[in-house]
């Protein structure tokens, strides 16, 4: 069934036939409706993928630009419009359809801090006049920001289109919360100087906070923006004559992407027909209620082979079957085997991949934090077991995520023996995820590592982190909540988002390069994850030692150079937070520690045991 597009018309509205000639352009199967009708019969509504709010002067602005029509919406269709955005359907707002939609408190959405739940924060947001106090219209450079928006999908590059409005200056209640709106990917779009450099008038026309020209809500469903895609639909439209391949302008793309979500509603909404006929049979199903468990079978599909290159002959029972086995002949050469187990997550560093909309190395993250468990305690690993849950379940999203988990198992000769992918619509909003796992490993009973041998006089070695590791990212995503993620610092020397998505470092080649000499003894190990280097060393301590860590016995790499910039920070908080550059501590005797180092150069002293209780950071 072709998907269904709604251009609503109203007293005023000016540019409903040109946007509705884009929306049949892409296949879009499209009706011009006025207001009125569809107050009469406001079931209509839902007899459509996506509604389209046209640009013009609705009821002559009247009361402020788009107030009143945002009225009728809200007032008249209330309900139905609820149960179209709950659906996920698509809302499109241009020029003064954004201000209709940013005045019915439909963009740019919420925000929810300290754990509230989403709706308890909407921003208070609006559209007012241009900085130039004069009506724009003109040509205006685009550029395309991560986020979750629909509409501006894979478009990886610079865009052009035109603006025409006296009220278009975005404007928050609170100038503090842009860095959130950003950070959240609540921003699709920004204006741009067209020859580089800082942005100013008339790149940016109408002198919008953060450079702003469109928002989205947090699921990507509802787009407002000011310039007109309608009005570059073909490079005949443009000065120049410009266009893309076979004539295409720019504003086609926006029309082209929403074509193309909007076809695959049918395994959701059409799944029982007709939208409306969903509606008014009152029928239900586990798709309309948000799990798509077509979409599971496809994800499982998509990371099936990278699964599989990560189980050897020992794995028995593995994708597909109700639990995994294992053939345990791979450690009954082993005199006292004891099995050592970890169970762990990425945190909100899942939040930064999905903002970023890279997923091929968050698993790498889970993966290599559960292995360095492991380390502490000298086991190996035998195989592992993930969960990842969805609010809204994305095939290919998941299966990057999962193969990203596979190939770090391979990487380490871990098996992947099974796992879980959940959608869970209500508990987690579309977009967002959660990643999890358990390992499994073996050691000797008796070369187990506790700590138990460690005595004053021993000597604190750091192997280094590759960056964040999986710890400390909520105040970390705070402090860089004004920034844009391909924000390049002085001190990064790249852009923000590599630094914080860099993934988790593992040590298991490190610690088996050591292990593999019979002099040298290990006889401790700390993972430096949450907590820092006081929550994590006290672990590993017997009573009556104490770890003098020296602080300054090496320099913490400029990412956390920067957050303690930035943040302000407290060097107490700073070292009970982040790694600052150490991931992981070993302790050794001074004999077995002058071979270690000669060994592995990397080993850096951080640190001595005395005798008393707990951990000192000097």
């Amino acid at each position: 069934m072709t998907a269904r597009a709604l251009v609503l018309r109203a007293p005023g509205i000016n540019c409903d036939l040109e946007t509705a000639h884009a929306c049949r352009l892409v296949g879009f199967e499209t009706d011009v409706l006025h207001i009125n009708h569809l107050i009469k019969a406001p079931e209509r509504l839902l007899d459509y993928a996506l509604l389209v709010i046209p640009g013009g002067f609705s009821y002559a602005d009247d009361l402020g630009a788009g107030t009143l029509l945002a009225k009728n919406l809200t007032t008249h269709l209330g309900p139905q419009l609820d149960q179209f955005i709950d659906d996920e359907r698509l809302v499109l707002g241009i020029c003064n359809g954004f201000q209709v939609l940013v005045r019915a408190g439909l963009l740019p959405g919420y925000f929810s801090p300290k754990g509230e739940t989403e709706h308890d924060n909407p921003v208070a947001a609006s559209l007012t006049d241009n900085a130039s106090a004069q009506f724009e219209c003109r040509w205006v450079t685009l550029d395309v920001q991560r986020s979750a928006c629909i509409f501006t999908r894979g478009i990886d590059h610079p865009i052009t289109l035109p603006v025409a409005h006296g009220e278009g200056q975005f404007v928050l209640a609170e100038p503090a919360l842009l860095g959130t709106l950003a950070m959240d990917g609540h921003v699709p779009l920004v204006y741009a100087q067209h020859a580089g450099g800082d942005v100013a008038y008339p790149d940016n026309p109408n002198g919008s906070i953060g450079n702003i020209a469109g928002v989205c809500n947090t699921s990507g469903s509802i787009f407002g923006l000011m310039p007109h895609p309608e009005r570059y639909v073909s490079s005949i439209q443009h000065p120049l004559r410009r266009g893309g391949a076979g004539g295409q302008g720019d504003g086609l793309l926006l029309f082209q992407n929403a074509f193309n979500y909007a076809q695959s509603l049918d395994s959701r909404i059409y799944a029982m027909g007709s939208l409306a006929d969903t509606q008014s049979s009152h029928q239900t199903s586990y798709v309309s209620s948000g799990v798509d468990i077509a979409a599971a079978e496809r994800a499982k599909a998509l990371m099936k082979d990278a699964v599989r290159a990560t189980q050897g002959p020992d794995v028995l029972a593995g994708m597909g079957a109700f639990a995994g086995m294992m053939d345990a002949r791979s450690i009954q050469h082993m005199r006292h085997p004891a099995l050592v187990a970890s169970t762990d997550g990425v945190g909100t560093k899942t939040l930064i991949a999905a903002q970023a909309g890279r997923f091929d190395t968050i698993g790498y993250d889970l993966v290599n934090h559960s292995v360095n468990d492991l380390l502490t305690q000298g086991a190996r690993p035998l195989f592992f077991m993930d969960y990842l849950a969805m609010g809204k379940l994305d095939a290919l999203h998941a299966a990057t995520i999962v193969r990203g988990v596979a190939e770090a198992c391979q990487a380490v000769g871990c098996a992947l023996l099974g796992g879980e992918t959940a959608e869970m619509p209500g508990v987690y909003l579309s977009g967002a995820f959660d990643l999890a796992g358990t390992i499994v490993g073996v050691v000797e009973r008796d070369s187990a590592i506790d700590g138990a041998a460690i005595n004053p006089g021993d000597i604190l070695f750091g192997l280094p982190s590759s960056g964040l590791h999986t710890n400390g990212y909520s105040l970390a995503r705070r402090i860089f909540a004004p920034y844009a993620l391909d924000t390049v610092f002085p001190e990064l020397k790249e852009p923000l988002v590599d630094a914080l998505l860099r993934p988790h470092r593992c040590y298991l080649s490190e610690i088996r390069t050591l292990q593999d000499h019979a002099g040298i003894t290990i006889k401790g190990m700390a993972h430096i994850t949450g907590g820092g280097f006081a929550g994590n060393i006290a672990r590993i301590l017997p009573g009556g030692r104490q770890a003098v860590i020296e602080t300054r016995a090496w320099t913490p790499p400029p990412l956390f150079q920067l957050l303690a910039r930035l943040g302000q920070i407290e060097r107490k908080e700073l070292y009970q937070t982040f790694n600052m550059g150490i991931g992981m501590v070993l302790v050794f005797s001074v004999e077995a520690a002058e071979q270690a180092r000669h060994i592995l150069p990397e080993l850096i002293p951080i640190g001595y045991v005395r005798q008393g209780n707990g951990v000192v950071l000097n």
